[in-house]
């Protein structure tokens, strides 16, 4: 539960074919994506990830409507 109004964060990957599952981390939300192998995990890569279709980790605030994190 949210404390002092801040909002509970989620995040999840979002690609053309496929949406995960709320997560309580973006790398939560990013490993999901590999196991579903909507992207590979590349270190050299700044964000850790690349997609191997057109994908984006999503983060919602509670109620809030979701928006794109990263692509």
């Amino acid at each position: 539960m949210a404390v002092g109004g801040a909002g509970l964060r989620r995040y999840r990957y979002r690609t053309s074919v496929l949406t995960g599952p709320w997560r309580e981390s973006a790398l939560e939300a990013a490993s999901d994506a590999v196991r579903a192998k909507q992207a590979v995990n590349e270190l050299a890569e700044a964000s850790g990830l690349r997609w191997t279709v057109p994908g984006w980790i999503e983060e919602r605030i509670t109620d809030e409507a979701p928006r794109r994190l990263r692509s």
